[in-house]
C-alpha cells in the first residue's frame, strides 16, 4: 500500500451529506481530545463536559456566501466561482466547468480580456491570473456588485464528493452574522460546523466563554497564492486575545 492509498477515505466513511442528514443532528461527529499525550474519543456533543468554567472558544461570525453562479463564456457554460475581494475592487474567482451531475470540475482561466456572461445581463471580466496560482485563478472585475448577485442567482459551491445539492442554510455556522456590506466567506469556515444552540447553551451554562471574530475564508486553493485580499487577511471587530489572556490565568 501507497502512502496516497493510506490517505484515501472508505467510501463508507466519507461524509457525502451533512451529519444531521446521517445522525441525529450536527454534534453527532467525532471529538478527539488530546491534554499531553493522553488522548481520548469523544461526540462533539459532549465538548461541554471536557471543558471548564473559564475557559474561552474563539469562534468566526463570518456567513458562508452563495458563491456560485452560472455564466457562458462564449458558447462555453461555466460555474464562477466568487472567493475574496481585493482592495482594487477586483474578485479572486475561479471558472469551473459543469461536470453533468451538479458539481464541477476544473477549467483552466483566462485569457486576460475574457468576458464571462452573467444572470441578469452583467459581466465578469479576467485581468490577470493570482500570483503564484497557476492559470485557474484570476482577479476579475465585475459590472455588477457581487453580493447582490450572489444573493439573487449565487449558491453554495458544491464539489463532486458531495451526493447532491443543499441549502444555503446547511453550511452557516450557528455564530454566522449578517455583515453591513454583503461580504462572508466563500467556503463554510466549518470547524465551528458542529456547534448547536443546544450545545452553545450547555458551554455558557457550565461558565465557558466565547470569544467572536471575524475572518472571511476563501477557497482551500487560496492557500497556493502569495497575494492577501482584505477579505482573506483582516480580522474585524474586537480581538479577542484579552478574553484568552483572561482564561489562561485564570487557569482555563
Amino acid at each position: 500500500m501507497t502512502a496516497l492509498d493510506a490517505l484515501r477515505v472508505p467510501a463508507e466513511l466519507s461524509a457525502r451529506v451533512p451529519a444531521e442528514q446521517r445522525g441525529t443532528g450536527r454534534d453527532d461527529v467525532r471529538l478527539l481530545v488530546s491534554r499531553g499525550r493522553e488522548v481520548s474519543h469523544h461526540a462533539f456533543r459532549e465538548l461541554a463536559g471536557q471543558l471548564r468554567a473559564g475557559d474561552v472558544l474563539v469562534v468566526n461570525t463570518s456567513p458562508t456566501l452563495a458563491a456560485a453562479v452560472n455564466g457562458r463564456v462564449g458558447g462555453d457554460r461555466v460555474v464562477v466561482h466568487f472567493s475574496t475581494r481585493g482592495e482594487d475592487g477586483r474578485w479572486a474567482v475561479e471558472l469551473r466547468r459543469p461536470d453533468g451531475a451538479g458539481a464541477t470540475a476544473p477549467r483552466r482561466g483566462g485569457p486576460a480580456g475574457a468576458a464571462v456572461r452573467l444572470p441578469g445581463g452583467s459581466r465578469l471580466v479576467l485581468e490577470e491570473p493570482l500570483a503564484g496560482a497557476g492559470a485557474r485563478l484570476w482577479w476579475a472585475r465585475a459590472s455588477v456588485d457581487v453580493p447582490g448577485l450572489l444573493r439573487r442567482h449565487g449558491r453554495p459551491i458544491r464539489y463532486g464528493y458531495t451526493e447532491r445539492d443543499q441549502p444555503l442554510s446547511a453550511y452557516q455556522t450557528v455564530f454566522a452574522l449578517p455583515t453591513a456590506d454583503g461580504s462572508g466567506s466563500a467556503e463554510m469556515p466549518s470547524a465551528a460546523r458542529p456547534f448547536t444552540a443546544a450545545l452553545v447553551a450547555a458551554l455558557v451554562s457550565r461558565g465557558v466563554q466565547f470569544a467572536p471574530l471575524t475572518l472571511h475564508t476563501g477557497w482551500p486553493r487560496w492557500r497556493r497564492t502569495s497575494r492577501p485580499t482584505r477579505s482573506a487577511s483582516r480580522c474585524r471587530g474586537r480581538r479577542p486575545g484579552w478574553r484568552t489572556r483572561h482564561g489562561r490565568a485564570a487557569g482555563g
